[in-house]
């Protein structure tokens, strides 16, 4: 199983190009922002910059001094698309604004061609040095919908006339914020917007002009400096981390809580050269948002959770938090029950508080940050895949299925597993449930075929697991000898 989350992956939908504008009014130091109308497949509901996919009939013929002919073709799809949504042409201010281009507005939404045509009649051209390369973002490959988007930066001395077109257009609002607005905003959950929007903001509110359009360029996928991530709610950050886990998994979700103080929860990247991204990463994401290293959070001691804690440790001079049973090899340490809460300090604040779910193993906690209803739950679940319960390393059965009927109580609004992807709102509840369902169900398999006679672990596995590729044998054998123990503690079998 490749990486869950990647920007630049081959694999899944193939991208659609596509270009937006982030249009700034130097008077306010406002940026524009268009709603997308909640009725759409994509981004429903949400704010965002103008912008849209690439077409035919853009051919870049009407821009000048661009570097290749792709450039020119993507910010005419810029252009096109600001005056479509918002009726701002940019090549000429003063003539969008006296309403006269209406019906080319709308005649341009079905004929895109039709807007290369008035820029040539009217003799307009778009001069590429007036805008900004500001990176470039393509849509994760878990998507089933996916753009390869370039965003241009455009400066105006003074705020433009815009408008939507209509209730049930595409777009259903326009409107001028300043980036600590909209972050407040989205703080306050009045305002949705995505990683990118994000990533845009944060820069623009921490550093002078020229400097955040330095580094509006280093997206994740195009960067070296920043690990692919998401940042699904405000101070929950996601990046997987390549580790040394069990297949088909091959990264560990490592999440950053909180803005100016920030834990770091399973950072289980093992090798050098990942370790040594993972800490540019979190140095980027610091800066970005003026903020410092708090803590380490552990789930469990495994290595592919907590390889890179002593080092993030000793690096930041934080303390590593986690259960008893998880913190005999770190130096810097301090102990977490059920229970407990940590209170992260910020604008927001965060509240993360601690669940003891043993099972896969004694020490297992997971972390349910409250403000945002998020939920890190470790070694509970895997998307897709099948959590280790070893009797051999202490792992039980029966605390394991309990703590997944626990968990499936909690109306996570977010719930982020050990490996693979997140699950959003009611998700992760019935992932939950069908996991447990799933051991549920093996189990009443190896109690029958006990009860029919099996008694080998050879012909329990032939029966019980019949629907396990026989390389996968190796690691059934364990699960079979957990389920065993359980079925033996609750009386149900007797050996």
């Amino acid at each position: 199983m490749a990486n869950w989350l990647s920007y630049t992956s081959t694999e899944g939908a193939s991208p659609r190009l596509a270009a937006v504008i982030i249009l700034y009014e130097q008077q306010r130091q406002r940026v524009l922002f268009v709603k997308r109308n909640p009725s759409l497949p994509f981004m429903g509901g949400h704010h965002a910059f103008p912008g849209g996919s690439l077409s035919d009939a853009d051919t870049g013929s009407r821009v000048i001094n661009a570097p290749d002919l792709r450039s020119a073709r993507l910010l005419t799809t810029a252009v096109r698309e600001l005056f479509e949504e918002t009726g701002i042409l940019l090549p000429d201010l003063t003539e969008a604004e006296n309403g006269s281009l209406q019906s080319l507005r709308e005649k341009t939404v079905s004929e895109p061609a039709v807007f290369e045509a008035f820029l040539e009649k009217k003799n307009i051209f778009i001069d590429y040095l007036n805008f900004s390369p500001a990176g470039r973002w393509v849509t994760p490959s878990f998507s089933p919908i996916r753009f390869d988007t370039s965003y241009f930066f455009c400066s105006t001395s003074k705020p433009c006339f815009a408008a939507p077109m209509g209730a049930h257009a595409e777009i259903v609002g326009v409107e001028w914020i300043t980036p600590a607005e909209a972050l407040k905003r989205r703080d306050g959950k009045s305002m949705h917007v995505s990683t990118p929007v994000v990533f845009v903001l944060q820069r623009l509110h921490t550093f002078p002009l020229p400097e955040a359009l330095k580094r509006l360029r280093h997206t994740p996928g195009f960067s070296n400096t920043l690990l692919d991530y998401i940042e699904p709610f405000p101070g929950i950050h996601l990046v997987p981390l390549q580790s040394c886990t069990l297949p088909p998994a091959t990264h560990t979700n490592c999440v950053l809580i909180g803005e100016e103080s920030i834990y770091i929860v399973d950072p289980g990247a093992s090798e050098t050269s990942e370790i040594s991204r993972l800490f540019t990463h979190i140095d980027e994401v610091c800066e970005n948002v003026g903020g410092t290293p708090a803590g380490i959070l552990l789930t469990h001691d495994h290595p592919d959770h907590c390889a890179a804690a002593e080092a993030l440790s000793k690096r930041y001079n934080v303390t590593v938090y986690g259960h008893p049973a998880s913190l005999g090899s770190f130096q810097n340490a301090e102990a977490l029950e059920k229970g407990d809460f940590i209170e992260i300090p910020g604008s927001r604040p965060w509240s993360v508080r601690c669940l003891h779910t043993p099972g896969h193993h004694p020490g297992h906690l997971c972390y349910f940050e409250e403000t945002t209803g998020a939920l890190l739950c470790g070694d509970m679940i895997a998307n897709p895949g099948t959590i280790m319960i070893n009797p051999d390393k202490h792992g039980d059965m029966g605390l394991y299925m309990a703590g997944l009927e626990r968990l499936g109580k909690i109306p996570a609004a977010l719930t982020v597993p050990g490996h693979g992807a997140p699950l959003m709102e009611g998700e992760g509840p019935a992932f939950f449930q069908k996991t447990l369902e799933h051991r549920i169900m093996r189990e009443t398999k190896i109690k029958t075929a006990w009860e029919q006679g099996a008694r080998s672990e050879a012909a329990l596995l032939a029966e019980a697991y019949d629907d396990t590729p026989e390389s996968m044998h190796p690691f059934a054998l364990l699960q079979l000898r957990a389920h065993l123990s359980h079925l033996q503690e609750t009386d149900l079998i007797s050996f």
